[in-house]
């Protein structure tokens, strides 16, 4: 994983848990877990394209099991741009 790629992960986790009012989320997190609701999905999607140039689908966050998933997800869309 490139030096980008790590700090866009990051930046990922950080925008997770301020849309969800979570003090830390760990890899293994639910979106779920916190009472993600559809409209904070449009609101992580809406800030990771204004924050990181990457264009998710709030279907992404629904469809990730895990904070992971949806970090790999960002990811994979970041480098097929």
């Amino acid at each position: 994983m490139s030096e980008q790629q790590r700090g866009d992960s990051a930046s990922v986790v950080r925008i997770m848990a301020e849309v969800l009012g979570a003090d830390e989320l760990k890899p293994s997190d639910s979106f779920y877990d916190f009472g993600g609701t559809s409209l904070q999905a449009v609101r992580i999607c809406t800030r990771v394209k204004r924050e990181l140039g990457i264009r998710v689908s709030p279907d992404t966050v629904f469809d990730s099991e895990t904070v992971a998933d949806f970090q790999a997800a960002v990811i994979a869309h970041g480098e097929a741009v």
